[in-house]
């Protein structure tokens, strides 16, 4: 990704910004001004929380009153400056099949691109650029992605995703809010043509769960990585064999995007999780919460919870034909939750026995209707 160099016309503190970003292995890419973000893109998203498309991501609605003017949220904020880094690199799974997002296959990146944003904010209060400063990476109320769009980081693709022109999807997103009068930057020409998805549709056509009803919308829903990731509850029947392997989000809508087919690989920057390298999806159903603890500290798999992550790996031994002793010792898990889609999974490879000798001793109402369902096939 090439820098912007900075005109010698720009306030002085954009260049110290830009320096002091660098020191602590940030990249500017843009500053704006802290003003509300257009009415149509407040509009959208109070049509989308309306639909009920948030579900369980509760935090989404409860940062709407602050979401379109962070000044109501951090008063004192006169500037946003933003950030990116890349992380494209080779697709990832756990031993023998269970695949993994690729941005959450090393070190956290809410971890790593925070305590970058901390320093640097903290060394300009320490050099007086600023006095009060609030850093995000992915953190409501901040709607990051429509910040990176109006800071022309890049531009909406038809997945909903912003899109940079040479790495595609694979970007990660972080902000720090300021107190200083900075000017917008980089002054950005006028005219032009502004890149688009044009007629491409192969991220529509290749989500396995059609979660885009249209271009430029998401249902979080039906989408792979919201069902493995934010959602606590059990996943829905029917979406469960379209979920093939995948245990913790998705990138099917990235991965064919013409944009990102260049990308350099960053595996190197981001580091690989033991536990991918150790663990199969059978040893995921026999870790107790402190044996996940340790498995994935200083990971994002850790946001999917314990119960999620067991669940997200019993309906991928369902959908890959595999892992009935495991399964079958997880219709006796503590937790109900991953107890039904054992069940699921050992229904859908035929196995009846062990599913009839579970449903007698359930003990919960929903389990047993759930189990009932999957002792019936269904």
């Amino acid at each position: 990704m090439k820098s912007v160099p900075l005109r010698s016309s720009h306030d002085a503190n954009v260049t110290r910004l830009a320096q002091a970003a660098s020191e602590v292995g940030l990249h500017l890419r843009a500053v704006l001004p802290a003003q509300a973000l257009p009415e149509e893109t407040m509009a959208r998203l109070d049509a989308w929380l309306g639909d009920g498309r948030a579900a369980d991501m509760r935090y989404l609605e409860r940062g709407r009153p602050c979401a379109g003017d962070l000044r109501a949220w951090k008063p004192w904020t006169r500037s946003v400056a933003l950030f990116s880094c890349a992380y494209a690199r080779g697709s990832g799974s756990f031993r023998d099949g269970g695949r993994v997002a690729r941005y959450a296959l090393g070190r956290d990146y809410h971890h790593v691109l925070g305590k970058r944003l901390q320093r640097l904010g903290r060394s300009l209060q320490a050099s007086g650029v600023v006095k009060s400063f609030r850093a995000a990476t992915d953190a409501a109320p901040v709607l990051e992605k429509e910040w990176a769009i109006q800071g022309q980081l890049g531009f909406r693709g038809k997945n909903t995703l912003v899109l940079d022109r040479q790495l595609g999807p694979w970007i990660l997103l972080g902000e720090l809010l300021t107190d200083a009068e900075w000017p917008h930057w980089p002054e950005l020409p006028a005219g032009g043509p502004a890149a688009s998805c044009g007629h491409c549709t192969r991220c529509l056509d290749a989500c396995p769960t059609a979660a885009f009803p249209a271009p430029y919308q998401l249902d979080p829903r039906r989408c792979i990585s919201y069902l493995t990731i934010e959602h606590r509850g059990p996943i829905a029947r029917d979406l469960r064999p379209l979920l093939g392997d995948w245990v913790f989000g998705c990138d099917v809508c990235m991965e064919v995007c013409p944009f990102g087919q260049n990308a350099a690989d960053r595996s190197g920057e981001w580091g690989r999780l033991a536990a991918l390298d150790r663990l199969r999806l059978e040893d995921l159903l026999t870790l107790s919460p402190a044996d996940y603890e340790l498995a994935f500290r200083g990971s994002p798999i850790r946001r999917a919870g314990y119960a999620g992550l067991l669940r997200n790996a019993c309906v991928a031994l369902g959908n890959l034909g595999r892992g009935q002793e495991a399964l079958t010792v997880a219709l006796r898990h503590p937790q109900a939750l991953v107890r039904v889609h054992a069940a699921w999974a050992l229904g859908r490879m035929g196995e009846r026995a062990s599913l009839r000798a579970a449903l007698a001793a359930e003990s919960e109402p929903w389990a047993a209707e759930e189990m009932t369902a999957s002792l019936d096939g269904g």
